[in-house]
């Protein structure tokens, strides 16, 4: 689950122009480019002891630029599905009809093209794993291969890129970049480590649950570099302090449990909300194209819990089973932590206004269909039954453009400057993916997938779910998820169909299974973030790692299968 918002090719110089996240008390390692560079700081120690990333990487991308083609070619001719498995399409059955020949023409192209488009996928999903070249510029192939091999029109294949969901996401990043930009989301922080204790345990507790609530907002990397040099400060003061005198150990494990606390709780908190990891928001786009809709609200009555659960979990295996850690206050914790809170000083203007923004934002997301479901409200405010969550999203970006910071001479919330910080090529990758199903879609290509699972049906429905959770957790370790999400939704989609299965069975799963790779420190930003910080080995990272992708196989299954029905768009008829 590589970098889901990594940017290649970024000048290495140290004197990058920084200054709109500086004048407004930013740290600048919270700017997008910022966390790359600390993103390649953790992944140049762990793949090359600390030296430059140079041949590896290379080797790996020279050699997927080669790979893709070759295994597209190979596709090709190995590739002969039989021309009963596709259906001629209504309008040409009519211009055929009496002509045996003609119908079976028009079968043998819908083979044909099959073929091509499996290979072409097959293109795409080697460079995606291999990241040949930066993943979205391989999300721009489908609009040059498809069109130009004649699967589909350009048109087609063009219109995913405009999908709603994805206009959901660029206001949930806008959204965040303002509170970025005034710090907001660092006195969130800050609030809750206070509100929860001085003790080891809980302020771990304490890091781990702001640092999941941010994260079910904004970028999971952008969360963890800003709680990182708070962590990194506790743990130095824990060092010079009495408190923990002659526990040489137990300083060294409250390092590693924080560390790695701060790390996963960034991946979990995304899981809970639409616009908190992309693998999500990618979910309901894809479904949207099928007609399955999923809101904002559907989605974190459903997830939350899975996330809270979760997150807990992860903190008793951390501080009671892993990481043997004390109940007792420590004094160190808690001053450097009003330290930090006592700088922050009062909330300014922009805090206060931007944080309405974001409280309005989050009750219209929760609160829109059940007030559309009123009629004595929505009977007088039809715009109620207009609306949808990308509607609301937008609604937000627009107004932090249009409210001043300062009535009488201040900029305003939010301007084109900080709002080109957004990450576009996660955009494109959404695209990307969107686009990619659509041609197989189109194609018939997973129609003829689905075929080739028509005895799956038979199977319990709990095993599929946890096979596809195991898979997806384990596979994310070493490939990026949104990568890895956008070429698994279609060939998932047409296995349901082909086993009669409520596709929902299998691609809730996926999705949130992308977001739980705790193994690697490549395998996601924040763990790699926390790698570079020196205070874990890659042994302890892998270790812990291992039995949190068991806990999240096992509950990712047990929550999608006894709880998702109850909030999500299922089937009725087609319940387990």
């Amino acid at each position: 689950m590589r970098d889901d918002r990594r940017l290649e090719n970024q000048p290495a110089d140290d004197n990058l122009d920084l200054p709109r996240y500086a004048d407004h008390g930013v740290h600048p390692m919270v700017s997008p480019v910022g966390c790359q560079r600390g993103f390649l700081l953790a992944l140049e120690f762990f793949v090359n002891d600390g030296k430059p990333v140079g041949k590896t990487e290379l080797t790996w991308r020279r050699w997927g630029r080669i790979a893709g083609p070759l295994c597209a070619l190979a596709v090709y001719f190995v590739f002969q599905p039989s021309i009963s498995a596709f259906s001629v399409p209504a309008g040409a059955s009519q211009r055929a009809a009496g002509s045996p020949v003609s119908n079976v023409n028009a079968l043998q192209q819908h083979a044909e093209r099959t073929r091509v488009t499996a290979s072409l996928a097959v293109w795409i999903a080697v460079w995606w794993i291999t990241e040949a070249v930066p993943l979205p510029v391989t999300a721009l192939l489908p609009l040059v291969l498809f069109p130009g091999f004649g699967v589909v029109r350009f048109q087609t294949v063009a219109q995913e890129y405009a999908n709603k969901y994805i206009f959901l996401f660029m206001g949930g990043f806008m959204l965040a970049i303002a509170m970025q930009r005034w710090n907001l989301h660092r006195r969130i922080a800050l609030l809750t480590v206070l509100s929860v204790g001085t003790s080891p345990r809980q302020l771990v507790a304490g890091f781990m649950l702001a640092t999941a609530f941010l994260s079910m907002w904004i970028s999971n990397t952008a969360t963890t570099v800003m709680m990182l040099p708070i962590g990194l400060s506790l743990i130095e003061l824990f060092q010079r302090k009495t408190d923990l005198s002659g526990s040489a150990g137990l300083e060294q494990s409250f390092g590693v449990c924080l560390m790695l606390g701060i790390a996963y709780a960034a991946s979990i908190g995304g899981m809970a909300t639409l616009v908190g990891t992309p693998p999500n928001a990618l979910l309901a786009g894809y479904l949207h194209q099928r007609g399955i809709l999923i809101g904002f609200a559907e989605w974190m009555f459903f997830a939350l819990p899975l996330a809270l659960v979760l997150l807990i979990t992860t903190w008793f295996l951390l501080t009671r089973i892993l990481f043997s850690l004390p109940a007792v206050d420590v004094s160190t914790g808690a001053s450097l932590i009003r330290a930090e809170w006592k700088k922050l000083g009062p909330m300014s203007r922009p805090e206060w206004l931007v944080l309405s923004v974001f409280m309005a934002t989050a009750a219209a997301w929760i609160l829109r269909k059940p007030l559309a479901n009123w009629e004595v409200l929505s009977d007088h405010v039809p715009l109620l039954a207009r609306v949808d969550d990308t509607w609301i999203a937008l609604l937000a970006a627009i107004s932090l453009f249009l409210i001043p910071s300062d009535l009488k001479r201040g900029p305003f919330l939010l301007d084109w400057e900080a709002a080109s910080a957004l990450p576009w090529g996660v955009l494109l990758l959404f695209g990307g993916g969107l686009s990619l199903a659509a041609a197989m879609e189109e194609s018939q290509l997973a129609r003829w997938i689905g075929s080739q699972f028509a005895e799956m049906g038979g199977l319990p429905v709990f095993w599929i779910v946890a096979a596809v959770a195991l898979t997806v957790i384990f596979f994310t370790e070493i490939t990026s998820n949104l990568a890895t999400v956008s070429a698994l939704l279609p060939v998932l989609f047409a296995v349901a169909r082909g086993g009669d299965l409520d596709p929902l069975w299998l691609l809730v799963p996926a999705a949130l299974a992308a977001s739980c790779a705790f193994m690697l420190p490549v395998a996601t930003p924040p763990n790699a973030i926390v790698f570079g910080s020196g205070h874990i080995r890659t042994g302890a990272m892998v270790r812990t790692g291992f039995w949190l992708n068991v806990v999240a196989a096992v509950l990712i299954p047990l929550f999608v299968y006894s709880c998702a029905q109850h909030f999500l768009p299922f089937r009725q008829s087609n319940s387990p």
